[in-house]
């Protein structure tokens, strides 16, 4: 049915007492989830990079190549798809993304050395890009205005946790494929006998593949590009939910005209630089933290004094369940800043909503998180080489995470605000310039720690954060970049 919902965007009066449907979360639900999973499957890889290099023979250099090859196509293809969102609708787009990516993704478990690795991590980034520009023009036309920062927050909660959780769980997938149990298992299946000896990190990127070939399977059955088109939708929510909206239920093309006004666009650059550096220094926690933590912190950890050593040791057999073994502690040391980061996440988005609604200042109600959270992860990084016990290294790498996504909430409502009926295509935008530093980063901190060491890569990353700080002096979300007020949010 194409009855224009701008005909539907107040409350008629037969709606009655009637109670909002709670469709609207259902969709927040498969966001959530696809956030989750977009940084599971970017970040597993860090756990398994260790086994990868020994089983292809890849040097630190060809490591850190390989996991910025993703970002980079990730960066060059944000605004096509972000455009093809807007064009032919989020539905199709974005069902095309997830697919992609997770047929690249399991064949990533495939590769025989470094360019075949490196083709698919590429094609990989191709593939997953668009999606968060995408999930920007889905909230733009399901959410209300007034809770934009708090979903923001919640929807990159979840991509955090994907990346924290990415490294407990891809490390307890290939321990469990390595097992005997699942050896014997796999045994017993009608299949080449050569699977059974298959590597464990190779299996851990087919399972990866598959969950997203679930969700996309979920999610395009349930899924419209409007919630006008939703039967899960009635006429209470959605007059909730397109008070203020864009009225258009399918895709669009963005006029020729306004190509210009996006790419001049002051607030718009500023948060492509603000990702740019931001993301440089994010990029730590998604691509050498959890050899920090292994090579450095773990290190501090087995550093004991003389005194110490004089003690006898407790049996092997004491030490340590499989649970309080080195590998699992180093691995929930390098979860624990992602799950940090996702918290943070939440509550700056939900403060952030509240704080506009209450003051109506929709620019210093925005401005005031990220620019705190960048300085203190500017703070927090400067300070990590210098304490002595992995406890407090541990607490400032999640301090400084943290830190850094307390504004995320704030930034995501922002893009989405100025970008209005075109927020794919303002996010693909943005998420072009930002992911850049995702992708020279991991090369750059390679050839800077192996020349100059750590401590010199924290200052760079403290300085990155100040830099994206300083990027709110530019950036007003009160008006689109084609010229339109944003509704006020209460």
């Amino acid at each position: 049915m194409n009855t224009s919902s701008a005909n539907r965007t107040a409350p008629s009066p037969e709606l009655g007492d009637e109670r909002p449907s709670n469709a609207r979360y259902v969709l927040m639900f498969f966001l959530a989830t696809l956030a989750f999973l977009t940084y599971f499957d970017r970040i597993c890889i860090t756990k398994m990079q260790g086994k990868i290099s020994t089983s292809l023979g890849l040097s630190t250099e060809q490591m850190g190549i390989i996991m910025g090859a993703f970002w980079m196509a990730y960066a060059l293809f944000e605004l096509p798809t972000g455009w093809m969102g807007d064009k032919h609708g989020a539905r199709v787009t974005l069902s095309r993304i997830v697919l992609a990516w997770s047929i690249f993704t399991a064949l990533s478990g495939s590769a025989t050395g470094f360019y075949s690795l490196l083709s698919y991590r590429f094609i990989f980034g191709i593939g997953e890009a668009g999606a968060f520009p995408n999930m920007a023009r889905i909230q733009s036309r399901w959410l209300p205005a007034a809770t934009r920062a708090r979903f923001g927050g919640l929807l990159w909660m979840f991509a955090r946790w994907g990346g924290a959780f990415s490294i407990p769980l891809a490390g307890a997938l290939m321990r469990g494929y390595d097992s005997e149990a699942f050896r014997n298992f796999f045994r017993s299946l009608p299949l080449p006998e050569s699977w059974a000896g298959m590597e464990a990190w190779r299996l851990t990127f087919w399972t990866a593949g598959l969950m997203g070939l679930v969700w996309v399977g979920l999610f395009y059955y349930w899924f419209r590009d409007h919630p006008s088109e939703n039967p899960s939708v009635n006429k209470a929510e959605l007059a909730m939910i397109t008070r203020g909206n864009p009225p258009e239920v399918r895709g669009h093309s963005m006029e020729s005209h306004l190509w210009g006004k996006l790419f001049l666009n002051r607030s718009l650059l500023a948060l492509g630089v603000l990702y740019l550096f931001g993301s440089f220094g994010w990029s730590f926690f998604a691509s050498w933290m959890p050899k920090y933590v292994e090579t450095v912190v773990m290190a501090k950890q087995e550093a004991k004094p003389e005194s110490d050593k004089s003690t006898p040791s407790a049996p092997a057999t004491d030490e340590k369940a499989s649970w309080l073994s080195p590998e699992v502690r180093s691995e929930w040391m390098s979860a624990a800043p992602h799950f940090c980061g996702g918290v943070a996440c939440l509550i700056g988005g939900i403060l952030c909503s509240r704080l506009v609604a209450k003051t109506g200042d929709r620019r210093r109600g925005r401005a005031i998180f990220p620019v705190c959270g960048y300085v203190t992860a500017a703070l927090a990084m400067f300070c990590v080489p210098f304490v002595k016990s992995p406890l407090q290294a541990t607490l400032l790498i999640c301090l400084a995470e943290a830190a850094h996504d307390f504004g995320q909430g704030a930034n995501w409502a922002s893009i989405v605000d100025i970008g209005g009926k075109y927020a794919g295509v303002a996010a693909g935008m943005i998420n072009t310039i930002g992911n850049m530093g995702n992708a020279f980063q991991p090369y750059i901190g390679a050839r800077i720690i192996e020349k100059y060491g750590w401590n010199q890569m924290f200052l760079i990353y403290s300085v990155a954060f100040l830099v994206a700080a300083s990027m709110w002096t530019m950036i007003d979300p009160r008006k689109t970049f084609y010229g339109e007020p944003v509704e006020h949010p209460h």
